[in-house]
């Protein structure tokens, strides 16, 4: 069984996230990208962001025993192939796992245009939040 209140707590914290990100969106690129203050919370931000939604995924991909996924891409395949999240949904954001990778692990070497990039588009943690909401209220 979900534990909704862990879920509930990875979607304040990634709700809490995208509000700073929202703010940050409307920042001129040459001074996010001159700003280190402004570029690292972005960063930050994101990072958390898509950790929160990675967690949620392997979260209830584990109280339902549903096999282990060997990745973050396969944790938001599996949520795709029990209809939590729809497919082509699915599609869209596989590509934060590895962006979340390169946040973590890469960090030295990320572009703040790619930051600003993602700044632009947080239209997708929105529908993820309402696909898991969705599903605890099931």
């Amino acid at each position: 069984m979900v534990n909704p209140e862990i879920i509930n707590e990875r979607l304040r914290e990634m709700e809490e996230n995208l509000i700073l990100l929202e703010e940050l969106k409307s920042t001129p690129a040459g001074k996010f990208r001159d700003d280190p203050k402004i570029f690292k919370l972005a960063e930050r931000c994101l990072e958390v962001s898509i950790q929160a939604l990675l967690d949620i995924c392997h979260h209830i991909i584990a109280d339902n025993r549903w096999p282990k996924p060997k990745d973050n891409q396969e944790a938001i395949e599996i949520l795709a192939r029990h209809k939590i999240i729809p497919p082509d949904f699915a599609r869209t954001i596989l590509p934060m796992a590895g962006l979340r990778n390169l946040l973590v692990h890469e960090y030295a070497k990320i572009d703040p245009a790619v930051i600003y990039q993602h700044c632009q588009n947080l239209a997708d943690f929105r529908t993820f939040q309402k696909y898991i909401v969705k599903f605890l209220d099931k």
